[in-house]
């Protein structure tokens, strides 16, 4: 068998498989380990968990913590290449120890099952899974060889004054809120009124209140029309709702709208694979619904949720299906996503809307969570929830989380949902105390 990309999804694969039996060659163009390591949540984290010292530092000014607290960028760009620069050796190694072999170098169907890769020449194997991972979502406007990736800024030495930050999605608000944490002045700039899509919108308005305190200056429906020079700086122009236009100027631009399938150049359609807008069409088994040959894994898959937990469960269903013990599916129930902001914001579930859609009958409890004790002490001032309980069964539906810990708490309602725990089960367990765990009494009481 043959794996394209060696992130969560594809490195998953091709060790699990290689120390099952099976004959395993791996093909990478980029570094060994994929985007989550290399150029996604770890250098990623490392850069907020900073950010989130420096303002929480800042928050308790009045509960004693004194001094000038600030964050040094060269400091934290030279920690952050010694923590992932060696991840690509370490990776490629657990392939040579698992007897899988290795080609780096792009990779192109030339057939149903038959791929060249660049340098290497042609391979072919009864079974091809697809794991190349996605890569930032490029705008469409004139100008826009001028804007920076979400790699470009994990790379940033020396950080920029001033940053604009296009989308109103995970990356603009993480790397908006580093980029303030390190005395750069941000600004992010959203083509519609509702920003992080997939996550609870009164929770939202709650963060974009905080960011703005942080000062992140936060804009909407403001679409980009075109990218210009501007001295030593950029100019984006934008259309506004009465039909004028406004323009930001910065010392650099940073496209954060997201990431598409890393898909181009891989020839799909010579191996008769059938690919959308959101990745290769695959069924349940994540089998291409064209090619039985050939399976896909996450972030170039279809299935709505690129997330590395959802790869890498993605990819043990795939490793059950290649070593007989399949056919096998990814179950994702009670799967959270995370902004790794200050304060966090999380969502695991069904949105209120979508309930509402799917015709379920539920109540709300929810709340501002700024007057917590937890929260008080941290000098956290935006925070809230919503739980959304089915009636007649107690079941946790949905859970959405604004403050401290928030990708906690979404690991506990995540457990609740996939277990079917009822809120009566979670009010009944004793929780330690104090604890972010024991706020879910208080969510739910």
């Amino acid at each position: 068998m043959i794996v394209i990309g060696s992130g969560p999804a594809g490195g998953i694969v091709a060790r699990k498989c290689a120390e099952a039996g099976l004959s395993v060659a791996v093909v990478e163009r980029n570094g060994w380990g994929g985007v989550c390591p290399l150029r996604g949540c770890e250098p990623k984290k490392i850069l907020a968990d900073t950010a989130h010292a420096v303002v929480r530092a800042r928050d308790m000014a009045a509960h004693g913590v004194t001094g000038d607290v600030g964050l040094d960028w060269p400091a934290l760009m030279r920690f952050k290449h010694s923590s992932i620069d060696p991840i690509s050796d370490a990776v490629f190694r657990s392939f040579e120890r698992r007897g899988a072999a290795t080609f780096h170098g792009a990779a192109r169907f030339t057939g149903p099952d038959t791929l060249e890769v660049e340098g290497h020449g042609s391979i072919g194997a009864d079974r091809i899974v697809v794991a190349a991972g996605a890569v930032p979502r490029r705008l469409d406007v004139p100008g826009e060889e001028l804007l920076l990736t979400s790699d470009d800024f994990l790379d940033l030495d020396p950080l920029p004054e001033s940053l604009i930050f296009i989308g109103g999605g995970f990356i603009s608000f993480e790397f908006a809120g580093v980029a303030a944490a390190a005395g750069a002045r941000a600004t992010i700039l959203h083509r519609s009124g509702r920003v992080l899509k997939g996550f609870d919108e009164s929770l939202s308005r709650k963060l974009v209140l905080a960011m703005e305190a942080q000062g992140v200056a936060v804009h909407t429906d403001l679409p980009v029309r075109a990218v210009e020079r501007h001295g030593d700086g950029v100019l984006v122009r934008c259309a506004d709702a009465d039909g004028g236009e406004r323009t930001f100027v910065a010392s650099a631009v940073v496209e954060g709208a997201g990431r598409v399938p890393d898909l181009d150049g891989l020839a799909l359609d010579r191996a008769g694979v059938q690919a959308g807008p959101h990745g290769i069409e695959v069924d349940a088994n994540l089998r291409s619904i064209s090619n039985p040959r050939v399976f896909a894994a996450g972030d170039c898959a279809a299935t709505g949720l690129p997330l590395t937990p959802v790869a890498a469960l993605q990819a043990d269903a795939v490793v059950r299906t290649l070593t007989g013990k399949g056919p096998a599916t990814a179950d994702l129930t009670g799967t959270g996503a995370v902004v790794f902001t200050h304060p966090p914001l999380s969502a695991v579930g069904r949105l209120e809307e979508q309930a509402r859609e799917q015709g379920f009958e539920f109540d709300i409890f929810e709340g501002d969570a700024a007057g917590w004790a937890e929260h008080e002490r941290l000098g956290l001032s935006h925070a809230g929830y919503r739980v959304l309980v089915e009636r007649g069964t107690d079941r946790i539906l949905g859970a959405h989380y604004l403050g401290q810990h928030a990708e906690e708490i979404a690991n506990i309602f995540g457990l609740a949902i996939r277990h079917n725990l009822t809120r009566a089960d979670l009010l009944a367990h004793p929780w330690a105390y104090p604890s972010f765990g024991y706020t879910v009494r208080y969510m739910l009481g």
